[in-house]
């Protein structure tokens, strides 16, 4: 099963800029949904998501710029080599990885929503979070998501998608009960 590891994570790394887009596509949906309608524009730059906000910037001579947000959707989107790694060590078709890696985009897209939503509420000051639309209540409910994001669903959310998937194969691995009394 280790086996599978390093070749999928150098795949994944290879092919990380092109996987990003949709969960980057996705994460800009919910930025709208959850705060005011701040995002004008999306950047891919090789690993990085860049999120052009119509927040502007003023700067020490008077000239205001865009705010632009960096993202690295590298550290939401790990998951997708551990699931196929999963898969291939389970001896899985290649279209259920696919379809499997498709159903991690959204646990990928929430962590780079939040991890968006905490810069612009949170580290960037009370100014841009007021008016990003992330105050109050929600703001601890967005560096809550964005813990949920960045810890959890990068390592739980592969395994689950996996166990669904492959419940036939898991079933296979557990023995039934012998019946017998211990000796």
């Amino acid at each position: 099963m280790l086996a599978w590891l390093a070749p999928c994570l150098a795949a994944w790394y290879w092919i990380a800029p092109w996987l990003a887009r949709p969960a980057a596509w996705l994460a800009q949906g919910i930025v709208g949904a959850c705060a005011n309608p701040i995002v004008d524009a999306l950047e891919f730059h090789g690993r990085t998501v860049v999120f052009v906000t119509s927040i502007g910037i003023r700067q020490p001579g008077g000239a205001v710029g865009a705010m632009l947000v960096e993202v690295n959707p590298l550290l939401y989107s790990y998951g997708a080599a551990l699931f196929a790694e999963l898969m291939l060590a389970s001896r899985a078709r290649a279209w259920t990885i696919v379809a499997g890696i498709a159903l991690l985009v959204p646990f990928q897209a929430w962590g780079i929503a939040f991890d968006f939503l905490v810069d612009v509420g949170v580290r960037s000051g009370p100014e841009v979070a007021s008016r990003a639309g992330v105050a109050g209540a929600f703001r601890e409910f967005a560096a809550l998501a964005y813990q949920i994001g960045a810890l959890v669903f990068p390592a739980l959310a592969p395994i689950v998608v996996w166990a669904a998937i492959q419940r036939r194969f898991i079933a296979s691995l557990v023995r039934p009960a012998s019946g017998r009394a211990p000796a």
